[in-house]
């Protein structure tokens, strides 16, 4: 695939060109305005991330040379891939820019030979998406508010490295190998990951956490059962006591809204997950409690 494409694009105030390309780390200062601009809670830094896990599946949208649109794909190995950081700055919208975008993202994960791409849906791009030819999967919701201490936080905190059984863990659960995320998540996170072992001794859940611009971002949470994902949603939120948290819930996991609400936290917006392609549960069973983003699943 080229570097740079160029479309031509017409709008009521005459010719617009728009070239389209490739979004780099040198990009991240201008992306990182327009998700601000849309109330989003990505950093600097989780622009970078999304950039340095797919630097060839990264796209941009420029007038001349103000950034002005983006969108970043994630592949996980050739099981499925995630399309994320869609954004079109409002004064250009409604221009065909959003589909471009799209159009390179999805040429980009097929030619890794991907059949199977989802993305979680703000209410605003779902249209674009059903008409891209994606379908409603699930619904993935954002709660947040302000961390209470917990009766009982006492999940351990993982030791050692690697960690493999988290990985095998993640894995198992999610249905692809997201191990290259999770090991820039754990570098780049707060605090080490959250550990619940079963009676067994091997892994039943584990959760993570990160910054983020306005509120700590909690996830990924993966638990085999509602026990362990009750403990690790009390150590994170024991971790941040006092400060402003939120985290992606996945309608059909294993961690309830109610236990949410119990905590304080407060629904905030409603995502659609959504599938384009070869049917597949990646990110769908219900071991997967919270999401890693929007941007990853």
């Amino acid at each position: 695939m080229a570097n740079t494409a160029r479309e031509s694009l017409h709008n009521r105030r005459g010719l617009l060109r728009v070239e389209l390309g490739l979004l780099g780390e040198a990009d991240a200062s201008a992306a990182l305005a327009l998700s601000t601009a849309e109330g989003w809670n990505q950093t600097l830094e989780d622009w970078r991330r999304v950039i340095r896990l797919e630097p060839s599946g990264c796209f941009a949208a420029r007038k001349g040379p103000r950034l002005i649109g983006t969108v970043t794909t994630t592949a996980y190995r050739s099981a499925t891939a995630w399309i994320g950081m869609m954004i079109v700055q409002s004064d250009f919208r409604r221009q065909g820019i959003g589909a471009a975008l799209m159009r390179l993202a999805l040429d980009y994960v097929h030619s890794l030979g991907i059949a199977n791409v989802k993305l979680d849906a703000t209410p605003e791009g779902q249209p674009l998406y059903e008409s891209r030819g994606f379908t409603a999967e699930a619904e993935i919701q954002r709660w947040q508010g302000v961390a209470r201490t917990a009766a009982n936080p006492n999940p351990q905190h993982s030791t050692g490295e690697p960690y493999l059984p988290l990985f095998a863990l993640d894995q198992a659960a999610y249905g692809a190998d997201r191990s290259s995320l999770l090991k820039q998540l754990i570098v780049e996170g707060l605090g080490r990951p959250l550990l619940v072992h079963s009676d067994h001794g091997v892994p039943a859940g584990y959760a993570l956490a990160r910054r983020g611009r306005t509120a700590k971002y909690v996830g990924p949470i993966v638990a085999t059962t509602a026990s362990a994902v009750g403990q690790l949603l009390d150590g994170m939120l024991a971790r941040f006591a006092g400060e402003d948290v939120c985290l992606d819930l996945h309608r059909n996991g294993l961690l309830a809204p109610e236990v949410l609400a119990a905590q304080g936290l407060s629904k905030r917006r409603i995502l659609t997950r959504m599938r384009f392609g070869l049917w597949s549960d990646a990110g769908a069973p219900p071991s997967i409690c919270a999401s890693a983003g929007p941007e990853f699943g």
